[in-house]
């Protein structure tokens, strides 16, 4: 099965002010002892970050964006490929959208402001 690339049509360069700092890895694994210590572990074969960003499109755009989550990507389900930067330029790499699907709000009457979290494989 091949996984889905983001739409050529469909802008991926974000808002360089919306831009979380990326977390190059999942948090630990934390225990609580019964002393009141926590115990912290790495999550073994875990090389997936996390990072916010949001995307301003056109309304065309956006309308092909929303039809590729739905359709290609089981409603947000789905891993997909796409650029993302990672510091000064960008790197095509698998991701998947982490806390919900994305949300969006118009901006203007032409143009729609799409934010996101994305799980990014292989960082």
């Amino acid at each position: 099965m091949t996984i889905p690339a983001w739409p050529d049509a469909v802008p991926y360069a974000p808002d360089l002010n919306s831009i979380s700092p990326i977390k190059r890895m999942l948090d630990p694994i934390a225990t609580e002892m019964e002393g009141g210590n926590v115990r912290l572990r790495s999550r073994p074969g875990d090389n997936v970050g996390t990072i916010s960003q949001t995307i301003v499109m056109k309304t065309s755009a956006f309308d092909v964006f929303v039809a590729w989550v739905k359709d290609d990507l089981g409603n947000g389900t789905s891993r997909f490929t796409a650029p993302v930067r990672l510091g000064a330029a960008f790197e095509t790499k698998v991701c998947q959208f982490s806390g919900g699907a994305p949300t969006f709000r118009p901006v203007g009457a032409r143009a729609v402001a799409v934010s996101m979290t994305l799980r990014v494989y292989d960082v």
